[in-house]
């Protein structure tokens, strides 16, 4: 991220009888918008709406509006135009003259109050009552794992309450994984296998251990075959990336300062993230930070560190497992690894590094399925149509099984297709790796009877 707009910049702008720009908005990363529309076709929300106001461009010029004080930041037209984003930076792999959309829409919504009032509970109960807190997270996640051990899954649907109640779409609608209780804590240190080439550190993340415990655990598996001590940090953190991406700013600057601590001092070659979202994050903490100035720096010098697993398994040369899986598998960028991270190939890679994998693309595999952080709770219908699209994309695939590197996407997809009446499971690359590397716990029936 660039320094902040130049002290000639403000100069100018108070000659001009311009008033100076809000604090907390980098104008010199306003200002690389030249408006061209280049970015429209590629708006998720630019085709659902049809409205100028919901296009990168048009945000982008709402925002140096807002910024200069000729529009407030609570006028609710504004508010609706911010917030009903995806955020999902297709905008930015768009972009000829590479514009931080990104950071651009956080440093705004850190200015923005919520637009309404499904959003503020998102925020009171979600982003700053729960994930922050570990101990509420474990008694949430094992309330959950308790609801699917029960069959209580089977009960939501059929009934229908799950439609009314605020979650109950995710708990009726399960991802594969473990269904009991109880999960078993992955070790402190998992040493590598053979010779050692890296020692890494492992996000094991909020929303990712509790329901997606086995997936870490298939990471640190994936990681230790190939030559890597794989080290947990001693206390459990959430990095802040659906604070951030929800305009949470001193949330999001509070735990960017946490994870940092969890994983210094270690020794670490690398941190490795197997959520995309999350990844994304950490590789801009000192977008985070930007109003630490003390540890702004060294949250550049974090971010350097941090890669996605996919990324870093190809980066070592990715040792080919032996087991066979023989399945037709689409793949799913996540937004904030394809145009976040600019991560397109290497998860590919991976699943054509396994045996028996027939790897076929879908249609806008790389357009956002909707879930967006806590989009697909604070506007449900705006995500449910770009779910739709991406449910149609993938049953004209072909596919059996649909493989993805981030949590959000997961449960979003996987909810849409067994809603639609799709038996076709969505697991995490990193579950499909470990499974040919020996971990067959867990996997859906169709993984089971390709690899008897």
């Amino acid at each position: 991220m660039r320094q902040p707009a130049s002290l000639d910049f403000k100069r100018q702008l108070e000659r001009d009888g311009v008033p100076a720009p809000a604090a907390g908005i980098d104008m010199d990363l306003v200002r690389d918008c030249i408006h061209c529309g280049l970015c429209l076709p590629k708006c998720p929300t630019f085709r659902a709406l049809h409205h100028e106001g919901d296009s990168p461009r048009g945000r982008m010029w709402q925002i140096k509006e807002a910024a200069l004080g000729l529009v407030a930041f609570d006028d609710p037209r504004f508010q609706a135009h911010i917030y009903q984003c995806f955020n999902c930076r297709a905008c930015e792999t768009a972009c000829p003259s590479g514009v931080q959309f990104g950071s651009v829409m956080e440093m705004a919504r850190a200015q923005t109050p919520p637009q309404n009032r499904r959003d503020r509970m998102v925020r009171a109960l979600l982003l700053n009552g729960l994930l922050p807190h570990s101990r509420r997270l474990r008694t949430a996640g094992w309330l959950y794992r308790a609801i699917r051990a029960l069959r209580l899954a089977a009960l939501l649907r059929r009934s229908g309450i799950w439609r009314i109640l605020p979650l109950g779409k995710f708990a009726a609608f399960p991802p594969v994984g473990d269904t009991s209780p109880r999960q078993v804590p992955l070790a402190a240190l998992t040493p590598a296998q053979g010779a050692r080439r890296a020692r890494v550190g492992l996000l094991t993340g909020c929303i990712q251990d509790e329901m997606f415990h086995g997936t870490n655990r298939r990471t640190a598996l994936a990681l230790a075959m190939n030559g890597c001590d794989v080290v947990l940090p001693s206390t459990r953190v959430c990095c802040g990336a659906l604070a951030s991406h929800a305009g949470e700013a001193k949330t999001a600057e509070r735990l960017a300062g946490a994870t940092m601590d969890a994983f210094n001092g270690q020794g670490l070659d690398a941190v490795v993230v197997n959520a995309a979202g999350c990844g994304s994050n950490m590789k801009e903490y000192e977008v985070q930070l930007r109003n630490d100035a003390p540890r702004r720096e060294a949250g550049a010098a974090f971010s350097r560190t941090v890669r996605d697993a996919s990324e870093f398994l190809v980066e070592i040369g990715l040792r080919p497992p032996s087991r066979l899986i023989p399945l037709r598998v689409a793949y799913q960028d996540p937004c904030h690894l394809v145009h976040g991270q600019k991560i397109h190939r290497q998860p590919r890679h991976v699943l054509e590094t396994i045996p028996g994998i027939e790897l076929v693309e879908m249609k806008e595999s790389d357009w956002c399925c909707g879930s967006a952080g806590v989009y697909n709770l604070t506007h449900p219908e705006i995500s449910e149509e770009a779910l739709a699209w991406k449910v149609r994309h993938i049953v004209d695939s072909g596919a059996q099984l649909i493989a993805s590197a981030n949590p959000g996407c997961i449960l979003q997809i996987g909810m849409g297709l067994q809603r639609a009446g799709h038996d076709i499971p969505v697991v995490h690359v990193m579950d499909l790796l470990g499974w040919a590397y020996g971990d067959v716990s867990q996997r859906p029936p169709v993984v089971r009877q390709a690899m008897a």
